[in-house]
This record gives structure tokens, C-alpha cells and sequence, in this order.
């Protein structure tokens, strides 16, 4: 795996690696990553084994935006009555499994358009309802503070998970630069 791919994973999904969130999503651009696609294909392969997976959520010619998911976690997440009743409220088939939650968040991000992103993919990275339906209501304004998202809610807690990621963040990309393979790290926890 390469350098800069390896980088852009423990940059974006190192609190998915670890367990500690149910997904991430980051931005691949594909003149920045040679040979992306096998990548993509090493990296699902060595996923598969470690309870993780990849998805392209979106992508055109210049880039894709790619989701890192632990399935079990993700499915928990949305699971929650209180989740599960937002999502459906959107138009979310919820009685049909998070593999087609996933194929409506997809099919969502290629068909928007500008203002219409699917703000609700907040949920899908663990990102607590309160602050996903505050963004939403005032359009990204007026949050109390903000970090790896914006909060509307209790700013104590989601502090608290912005130190935790970020040390998660921290511990992989010490790992990488100390010459670890995605399996050795993954393996490590």
C-alpha cells in the first residue's frame, strides 16, 4: 500500500480502524494516488478479515468520496429508534438492512445538487442526532462549537469524542511513519 494512501486512511478513518467510530468518509483524489484502483481492491481484501469495509459512496473523474465502515457498529448506530425514525421521516428504507440505507446515502450524494447535499450522513459517522438535526434546522449556523462536526448539543461530550479521535488519528499516523502495514495496525487495534 502506498505511502499517501495509507496516510489519507489513518488522516480520515483512524477512529473507525480502532473500533472507536462506526464510519468515516474522506476524499480520494485520484491524480494524488497512483494505481487507485488497486488501492481500493488491497484495501478491501485486507478490510474484509478485520470486520471493516470500503465503500465508494460517490466519485466522478477527478475524485471519489469513500466510506470506511465497521458493518456491526454502523448497523448498531442506526438501529437506535431514535435514528431509525429520522431516517425513515427522510425517506430512508429502514426496514430493508444498512446495506440499502447505504445504497440510498449513495444514490443521494451522485444526485445532489447544490444546498442539496444529504446532511443526514452525519448519522452514518456516529455524530450524535441532536447536532445532525441542529445543523440541519439552521443550516450550519448558530452551533455551539465545533470540531470534527458542528455541535448543537452537549458540547461537553462531543469534545470529549473530538480528543478521543484525535489521539486515534494520532496513534495510526505514528504507526505508519514508524513503517507498519495497514494489517500490522489493524492488527494491533
Amino acid at each position: 500500500m502506498s505511502d499517501a494512501f495509507l496516510s489519507l486512511l489513518c488522516t480520515h478513518c483512524a477512529p473507525t480502524l480502532s473500533g472507536v467510530k462506526p464510519a468515516c468518509i474522506f476524499t480520494l483524489h485520484k491524480q494524488n494516488i497512483p494505481g487507485w484502483q488497486t488501492e481500493l481492491s488491497s484495501c478491501r481484501s485486507l478490510f474484509s478479515g478485520n470486520g471493516l469495509r470500503l465503500r465508494v459512496l460517490c466519485g466522478c473523474r477527478r475524485h471519489l468520496v469513500i466510506m470506511v465502515y465497521r458493518p456491526a457498529l454502523l448497523r448498531e448506530s442506526l438501529r437506535q429508534p431514535e435514528r431509525r425514525a429520522f431516517l425513515q421521516a427522510r425517506g430512508y428504507p429502514v426496514s430493508m438492512g444498512t446495506g440499502r440505507l447505504l445504497d440510498e446515502l449513495s444514490r443521494r450524494m451522485r444526485s445532489a445538487k447544490a444546498g442539496g447535499f444529504p446532511h443526514e450522513i452525519g448519522l452514518f459517522l456516529g455524530y450524535p442526532l441532536e447536532d445532525v438535526t441542529g445543523f440541519i434546522a439552521a443550516g450550519g449556523a448558530e452551533y455551539r462549537c465545533s470540531g470534527c462536526w458542528k455541535v448543537y448539543g452537549d458540547v461537553e461530550q462531543a469534545q470529549h469524542l473530538f480528543r478521543r479521535y484525535a489521539a486515534c488519528r494520532k496513534r495510526y499516523l505514528a504507526m505508519a511513519s514508524s513503517g507498519l502495514t495497514l494489517g500490522e495496525m489493524l492488527a494491533a487495534g
